[in-house]
């Protein structure tokens, strides 16, 4: 009986991996991802992508501000599951899903207040400060 469990052990674990999907992230349906929003150069504010005792994970810090022109970097380190960083506009910026070791940074060239969320953790989400 134990070597049926381990089967049935090993193939829960494969399928839950399997449906993690890569770093080209995930739309939820059959088409791929593509990273929208990046910028590049040094970031004036870098947000840890992180898990928390929730287990779903957290942008850390939640809220940050900078200057127009500046970047921001999000540092992916959650080791468990994969994250983005979704404008709640779903069109200014994307990473699209993201595993640890990954970096996303945006450039924000007009002012204003820019909410976003993780695509596949509602509890999940931050707010970008530029003026």
């Amino acid at each position: 009986m134990s070597v049926w469990k381990s089967v049935i052990l090993a193939a829960g674990a494969a399928l839950v991996l399997a449906g993690c999907g890569s770093t080209s992230g995930d739309t939820g349906g059959s088409q791929s991802c593509t990273p929208k929003g990046t910028g590049s150069g040094t970031a004036a504010q870098v947000v840890k992508v992180v898990n928390n005792p929730s287990g779903t994970g957290k942008y850390d810090p939640q809220m940050v501000s900078v200057k127009t022109g500046d970047t921001v970097e999000w540092d992916f380190q959650d080791s468990a599951l994969s994250h983005s960083v979704t404008s709640d506009d779903n069109t200014t910026f994307d990473s699209c899903l993201q595993t640890a070791g990954a970096k996303f940074q945006v450039t924000f060239s007009n002012a204003g207040s820019f909410p976003y969320h993780c695509s596949i953790h509602a509890d999940m989400t931050g707010t970008v400060k530029v003026g």
